[in-house]
């Protein structure tokens, strides 16, 4: 009998333990005020936070009638507008709303006109060299 790692019972309790600890830090609701143009996310010990929809750029776009739509995915990761294919990551739209935006995210993504034209050299050249391996 062919017996596949991870199928066991101890292995499927192990994942289940995992997944509900993923759960329990998940949020538990989702709702859209018309009346404040704001999402309201709820999360297990019933904090709120409130997040104004133009802070979404992806919803932006998405006309108020159907933001009544928004509903939290079946994972518990994600917010969704089916009818728009939006998904939009649950931990993702809390960090921004809580910590604003990632510093480290933006670093790289300055352009200048002399980083501009010591890219293009680079390019010129083939590139970023291979990393040499030590024998």
């Amino acid at each position: 009998m062919v017996r596949a790692i991870g199928f066991d019972d101890e292995g499927i309790a192990r994942a289940r333990t995992v997944g509900a600890e993923k759960f329990r830090r998940a949020p538990i609701g989702i709702s859209y005020e018309v009346e404040y143009d704001t999402l309201t996310i709820t999360m297990p010990n019933q904090v709120r936070v409130i997040i104004p929809r133009k802070w979404i750029g992806t919803l932006r776009t998405v006309p108020k009638a159907m933001m009544k739509s928004l509903r939290l995915g079946a994972d518990h990761r994600s917010f969704d507008i089916d009818a728009y294919d939006i998904h939009i990551s649950a931990f993702g739209l809390l960090r921004l709303a809580v910590l604003g935006e990632d510093p480290y995210a933006r670093a790289g993504s300055s352009t200048s006109r002399a980083k501009v034209r010591a890219a293009r050299r680079n390019g010129a050249k083939g590139g970023r060299p291979k990393k040499r391996v030590q024998r």
